[in-house]
């Protein structure tokens, strides 16, 4: 593999990567036992702990289950259902100390054994549980020496540890004898959480209701309801009609509504940093001929013109990233990546896609350089992501076709890798290890590592 330059993205499977800087508007703040409504794009394929995925069900899952370790506003970690945690002096044993009032929503105690039970789930291959996957694999041993009592050994000091123990814990007396894939509580799950579901009524939201017992005090909310609504325009006009208590408002939204001075009379909008950012994931494991060439895959980056991208249609919210690394972690890498499709058609034309003069298209071996690329179909960033994309290497001599699937059939295609290239996207932690899931070789199978890419250097990097 040629040497990178440290200039540009890595070639493994980072095409664009967009911090994005939504504005988000709601109303006042909700008094105790009051209803908050928030709108999610996204419908959650499960609300199991364990293999839940997508940041939205992250969301859901939060607030009904419980994890050993929370953070707080400014990301430090702080207890949950742990009280309290040290290290050995050596770094390998993290030794937790469980909350003895906790309960489960069924009333059973939460003891050291169903911690020891999700753990086990959530490295078990039949789970599928890919999202939990590399924050787990370097635990050795999960240990109960009495009820409130967890000692995880890990085979190696590993900084994000206390991160990993993020995950809600689940009621093992309700899965350890039910098949975990198709167990009723993935779709109406118990935890320990401040909030109890109550129902789920498919496409149109999910209601949870206060905790009475949580351990922590009641909610000060009595009622928070997840609205399904995929569509940004619904969602603010659901804002603007009272039926939602927030919304994400698009760049073009808060150009056209935010300027008016009865809206942000109703509304307080605020303007944050978002930690999520986009993606390409070019297949590269023998199943197609074109992204297997590292040479390929950095043409296919220096095609693209992020800074337009950010300045014509974020309308400046938001900022090319330099890998997949977030800025916020603070990995200097070497500058944002740049726009050079000279460098580009050179690169192409070097690993023999050539274009052809009677079609006007890159080709090789008689084969045209012709691909397709998997979207999310219920959010506009993707698609206009993809439509730039698709005209950038069009100007390069590539087709590109667009096939935009709902959220349960482009997670299939991701598991399964049965696709050429998809648009996916990921919420880090601040802990820079993120990466492992997204490129270590053993992530291939079973994790995220959905481009199935392998490099034995960056494999060493970050096992060290």
């Amino acid at each position: 593999m040629r040497p990178r330059d440290p200039r540009h993205p890595s070639p493994a499977v980072v095409l664009l990567t967009l911090l994005l800087a939504p504005t988000s508007c709601g109303g006042p703040p909700a008094v105790t036992g009051g209803r908050f409504v928030y709108p999610l794009a996204i419908e959650p394929t499960t609300l199991n702990f364990v293999t839940a995925t997508d940041p939205l069900a992250h969301l859901v899952t939060s607030l009904i289950g419980d994890g050993l370790v929370d953070h707080d506003a400014a990301l430090r970690p702080v207890p949950r259902l742990a009280r309290a945690w040290e290290f050995s002096a050596d770094g390998r044993r993290l030794t937790f100390h469980l909350r003895p009032e906790a309960r489960f929503h069924d009333g059973r105690p939460v003891t050291g054994a169903d911690v020891r039970f999700t753990w086990e789930r959530a490295i078990d291959p039949g789970s599928r549980a890919m999202g939990r996957l590399s924050d787990l694999l370097p635990v050795a041993a999960v240990d109960v020496p009495d009820p409130h009592t967890v000692v995880v050994t890990y085979r190696t000091p590993y900084a994000p540890a206390l991160t990993a123990w993020e995950m809600p814990i689940l009621p093992r007396h309700l899965y350890e004898s039910v098949d975990f894939e198709t167990s009723r509580y993935n779709r109406a799950p118990i935890g320990s959480g401040p909030f109890r579901f109550q129902s789920w009524e498919a496409g149109r939201r999910i209601v949870l209701t206060a905790n009475q017992d949580w351990w922590g005090g009641r909610p000060r909310l009595g009622t928070v309801v997840f609205a399904i609504i995929p569509s940004p325009e619904t969602a603010l006009q659901a804002l603007l009609a009272g039926e939602v208590d927030y919304a994400t408002l698009t760049p073009a939204q808060w150009d056209g509504e935010g300027a008016r001075a009865t809206f942000t009379r109703r509304f307080r909008p605020v303007r944050f940093e978002s930690l999520y950012y986009y993606y390409v994931a070019w297949r590269g494991d023998g199943s197609n001929p074109f992204f297997a060439d590292a040479a390929v895959r950095h043409a296919l980056s220096l095609a693209i013109d992020r800074d337009a991208y950010v300045r014509n249609v974020l309308r400046g919210a938001g900022q090319p990233t330099e890998s997949l690394f977030h800025p916020a972690q603070g990995i200097p890498v070497g500058g944002p990546p740049v726009c050079d499709p000279a460098a580009a058609a050179r690169l192409l034309d070097g690993a023999g896609w050539r274009i052809d003069p009677r079609t006007a298209l890159r080709a090789r071996a008689g084969r045209p350089f012709r691909f397709t690329l998997l979207i999310y179909a219920g959010a506009a960033e993707p698609l206009q992501i993809a439509q730039v994309l698709q005209d950038s290497l069009r100007r390069l001599g590539i087709d590109m076709t667009i096939e935009r699937l709902d959220w349960p059939s482009l997670w299939s295609r991701l598991k399964s890798g049965a696709f050429e290239a998809a648009l996916s996207g990921g919420l880090p932690d601040l802990d820079p290890d993120t990466v492992y899931g997204l490129l270590h070789s053993s992530q291939i199978d079973g994790g995220q590592n959905y481009a199935a890419f392998r490099d034995q250097q960056i494999d060493a990097w970050l096992d060290a």
